[in-house]
């Protein structure tokens, strides 16, 4: 007996529906493909690299500036996804890299910043502390602030 609730053929299985995987579900059913997601645990669940309350997410990437347009987009389609859930998924508080002025971290954010125009202030420790009490650098680092920076409940993105 075929069932219209659950198709006897898939266009793609996804195994693992935590952050990723739950993504690349939700994208491949928006374009019309047959999509099952297959977890081990419940959804969502403490077991898998993107458990927990908070994950950070800012657009200048210190890792490599190559990350800051695929981040744009990421910030779009955060949107719309919390425009379908209709509940705020992504929190922008803004956010701080800081390190030595020759520092990955710092200069790595420094240049994301710069070379795709993104919003930000350089503080040195002091003038950090000034602006946000709750920060206490020492005063030879220099902080990057991203006004565009925030966090991620993943446990509610992995639902929506």
């Amino acid at each position: 007996m075929h069932s219209t609730i659950y198709p006897s053929r898939y266009d793609t299985i996804v195994v693992g529906v935590g952050g990723m995987g739950s993504a690349t579900v939700y994208q491949l059913a928006k374009r019309g493909q047959r999509v099952l997601g297959l977890e081990q645990f419940d959804v969502p669940h403490d077991q898998g690299s993107s458990h927990g309350q908070t994950r950070i997410i800012r657009l200048p990437y210190y890792e490599d500036s190559s990350y800051v347009m695929l981040l744009v987009r990421a910030y779009e389609l955060w949107r719309a996804i919390e425009r379908s859930a209709g509940e705020p998924l992504l929190h922008i508080t803004g956010s701080i890299d800081a390190g030595p002025a020759e520092s990955w971290v710092f200069k790595g954010a420094l240049q994301s910043a710069v070379e795709y125009d993104q919003p930000h202030e350089v503080f040195t420790g002091k003038e950090l502390a000034q602006r946000f009490p709750g920060y206490n650098l020492p005063q030879d680092m220099l902080a990057l602030f991203q006004p565009e920076g925030g966090f991620l409940t993943p446990e509610r993105c992995i639902v929506a």
